[in-house]
C-alpha cells in the first residue's frame, strides 16, 4: 500500500467509526450524564494511569538489559512520549517514537529495541485476553444481553474459544523461543516460494519476534517483567473501577475485566486519537452488554477514553517541551529505522545464525535447558498476582470511596 494513501484510509476509518459512534447518540442526554459526574475520582484514575508509565518504566529497563543499561529516568521520558503519541497518531507510530526518543537520550539504536517493544505488546494483549476469556467461563451478562452472545455460544462458549486460542499462541511462541535457530532456518528454506514483498517481511518479523523473546535469560529477569505487568493492569483495572465509580456505577472485577477486554478491542484499531472512535465503540458497547443506557453507556466511553490516552499525552508533552525534541528529529530517525528494518536481508541472519550456534559454549545451553524446566513457574506468579492484587486494590478503593461520600 503507498505511503501516503494508508494515513488517509485509516484516518477515514477513524472518522467514519467517530461519525457512526456520535450519529446514534442524544447529546444533549449525553451532556447531561456528563455534567453528573464526579471528578475526584477522575483525577485519581489519571494519576493511576500515570503511574502505570512508571512500571511500564521499570518493565522497559528489565527488556533492555540483556542490550545494554538505559536510565529510569530517560525510559520513563521515552515511555511517556510514546504514550502520549498514540494520543495523536496512533499506536502504529507511537511504537518506534518510544526507541526514537529512547535513542536521543541513550546510546541505543532504537533498531535494537524494536524487539522489545514487540515483547511488551504481547505481554499486554495476552495479559488482558486471558483474564477476559478466564472471566467469561464464569461471566453472566443480564437476560437482556445474553441473547446477543447466544450466536457465538455464550459467553461460556466465547471464553472458551478465547483461552484455546491465546494458550495456543503462548505454547507457539514458546517453542519459538526455546527452538530459534532451527524454526527460522525452516521457515527461511520454505519461504522461497512465496513472494519478496511478502516473503521478506514475514522473516523479518520472525527474526524481530525471535530476538525480543531471547531477552529474557533468566528466570529473575522473567519473573520481573511478569510481576510489573501485573502492576500495570491491576493500576489500569483500578483507574477503570474509579471512572465508572464517578459516574455512579460500583462494578465488581469481573465486570470491569469485562470492560477492559472490549477496551482491548477498539484500542488496537490504528486511528489517531488515541484509537479515536474505534474505542468509544468498543468501550461503550460493553457497558451496553451490562445493561447501561446507549448514552449513558458512551459518555461513560468519552472520559474512559480521556482518562485512559489523556494523561500520558500531559506528561509526554512536557518532556518534548523540556528537551526540546523537535518533530522533524523524530521522524528523521523514524524513517531511518524504518529504512533499516525494510533493507534488512533474511541471507545475513542465515549466514550468522549458524556461527553464532556453533559457537555457542555449553555453559550458554545449560541455562536454555534450566530455563525450559522452569518457564511456567513464572506464568503462574503472573495470573495469580493479577486475580489476588486486582480484586485487593479494588477493595481497598471501594473502601475509601465510601469514606469520602
Amino acid at each position: 500500500m503507498s505511503k501516503n494513501l494508508k494515513p488517509v484510509l485509516i484516518l477515514a476509518i477513524g472518522l467514519g467509526l467517530a461519525w457512526w459512534f456520535i450519529s446514534r447518540l442524544d447529546l444533549d442526554t449525553v451532556g447531561a450524564h456528563l455534567r453528573n459526574a464526579k471528578i475526584w475520582p477522575l483525577l485519581l484514575a489519571a494519576l493511576l494511569i500515570n503511574l502505570t508509565l512508571f512500571a511500564r518504566s521499570l518493565r522497559w529497563q528489565a527488556f533492555l538489559s540483556p542490550i545494554g543499561k538505559a536510565k529510569l529516568s530517560n525510559l520513563f521520558a521515552a515511555t511517556s512520549v510514546g504514550f502520549g503519541a498514540l494520543f495523536i497518531i496512533g499506536r502504529a507510530g507511537s511504537e518506534i517514537i518510544r526507541p526514537a526518543v529512547l535513542s536521543l537520550r541513550e546510546r541505543l539504536r532504537p533498531s535494537a529495541t524494536i524487539a522489545t517493544i514487540l515483547i511488551e505488546r504481547i505481554y499486554d494483549t495476552t495479559a488482558v485476553v486471558l483474564l477476559f476469556a478466564v472471566n467469561l467461563l464464569s461471566f453472566e451478562l443480564p437476560a437482556r444481553s445474553a441473547g446477543d452472545w447466544q450466536k457465538f455460544g455464550g459467553t461460556h462458549g466465547v471464553g472458551m474459544f478465547l483461552l484455546l486460542v491465546t494458550l495456543g499462541g503462548l505454547g507457539a511462541l514458546i517453542l519459538l523461543r526455546l527452538k530459534a535457530e532451527p524454526i527460522i532456518a525452516w521457515l527461511e528454506r520454505h519461504s522461497i516460494w512465496l513472494p519478496q514483498k511478502l516473503a521478506q517481511p514475514l522473516l523479518n518479523f520472525i527474526h524481530h519476534l525471535a530476538d525480543g523473546l531471547s531477552v529474557l535469560l533468566n528466570l529473575r529477569e522473567l519473573a520481573t517483567t511478569i510481576f510489573l505487568t501485573s502492576c500495570v493492569w491491576t493500576l489500569v483495572c483500578a483507574a477503570t473501577w474509579l471512572t465508572l465509580f464517578a459516574f455512579g456505577l460500583n462494578f465488581s472485577i469481573s465486570h470491569i475485566i469485562f470492560i477492559l477486554g472490549f477496551g482491548l478491542v477498539g484500542s488496537v484499531v490504528p486511528t489517531p486519537g488515541g484509537s479515536a472512535g474505534a474505542f468509544h465503540a468498543a468501550a461503550a458497547k460493553g457497558l451496553e452488554f451490562l445493561g447501561l443506557d446507549p448514552n449513558f453507556a458512551a459518555s461513560v466511553a468519552i472520559v474512559y477514553h480521556l482518562i485512559a490516552f489523556g494523561p500520558p499525552f500531559a506528561i509526554g508533552l512536557f518532556y518534548l517541551i523540556r528537551d526540546d525534541i523537535s518533530l522533524r528529529q523524530l521522524r528523521e530517525m523514524i524513517d531511518s529505522e524504518t529504512e533499516l528494518k525494510d533493507s534488512t536481508q533474511p541471507q545475513s541472519h542465515r549466514a550468522t545464525e549458524p556461527e553464532r550456534g556453533r559457537q555457542g559454549d555449553k555453559e550458554t545451553r545449560k541455562q536454555r535447558d534450566r530455563e525450559k524446566r522452569r518457564f511456567f513457574f513464572p506464568l503462574l506468579l503472573f495470573f495469580s498476582s493479577l486475580w489476588l492484587c486486582g480484586p485487593v486494590a479494588l477493595s481497598v478503593l471501594k473502601a475509601s470511596g465510601g469514606i469520602i461520600l
